[in-house]
């Protein structure tokens, strides 16, 4: 048997548990059982999302060190590629992606006085029907297809319709998902992402936007430096 592998995933095991505890602000020696309770507890999504794995790498744990054929051999041998499997692990626990690893791109937004006409020449040319919109120096929601769509149905039934002289404000006006959204920081790890759009698919609401931000306080479309939406999940799913 080759007792390097159980050195070895020993040696990351151990590493794992320092890791562990110093995200959690336990002391090293904790117990490590102890510490997935700790997680739980304190409700660390990155820790939480690896329990299954973690349960499995201290059960292998525990029958390499209590349970021996003899000295020199353990009742079992742990593979490189659960040693490897082990180290990435310890590697995302450690440095868990966040928002501005995977969706940091310039926003394309308006103000409220913008026409209508410029807003759907934006969306042919980029294939993105999400934007920001401000009012002096304040952000004053968001317009999507869905208020865009509701404002052509009225306009149309009414017979009012008029792409030259409609604003923005005029859309955001009809859209109810124009306060569908809430701002993250940059640094928000995607774990924390797929915990929010689970919440809110729990509620019930698919549109829903996160707007990346420099700042909490939005004033200019400067400080915004990404969207995620519903449609990223599987991107934020893969990346974990």
């Amino acid at each position: 048997m080759n007792q390097d592998n159980v050195r070895e995933f020993i040696h990351v095991f151990n590493e794992l548990q320092k890791v562990i505890a110093s995200k959690l602000g336990e002391d090293a020696d904790t117990n490590f059982g102890s510490l997935l309770y700790a997680a739980k507890e304190k409700q660390d999504k990155v820790i939480i999302t690896y329990k299954r794995k973690l349960d499995i790498y201290r059960q292998f744990r525990n029958i390499l060190i209590h349970s021996t054929i003899n000295e020199h051999e353990s009742i079992a041998n742990p593979s490189q590629a659960l040693i490897e499997e082990m180290k990435e692990v310890t590697e995302k626990i450690k440095h868990p992606k966040v928002v501005s690893d995977l969706f940091l791109e310039k926003v394309i937004s308006f103000n409220q006085k913008d026409k209508l006409k410029d807003v759907l020449e934006t969306i042919k040319e980029n294939q993105i029907s999400q934007f920001p919109v401000f009012h002096e120096n304040k952000l004053v929601g968001l317009i999507s297809e869905n208020g865009i769509t509701n404002f052509l149905a009225h306009s149309i039934t009414d017979d009012l319709i008029s792409i030259s002289g409609t604003t923005v404000k005029d859309i955001l006006d009809n859209d109810n998902e124009k306060n569908s959204y809430e701002i993250i920081p940059e640094n928000k790890s995607i774990f924390d992402i797929e915990s929010i759009y689970s919440k809110k698919i729990e509620e019930g609401i698919v549109a829903y936007f996160l707007l990346i931000a420099k700042t909490d306080n939005v004033t200019s479309p400067s400080d915004l430096t990404g969207i995620i939406t519903p449609w990223d999940m599987p991107e934020i799913i893969e990346n974990k």
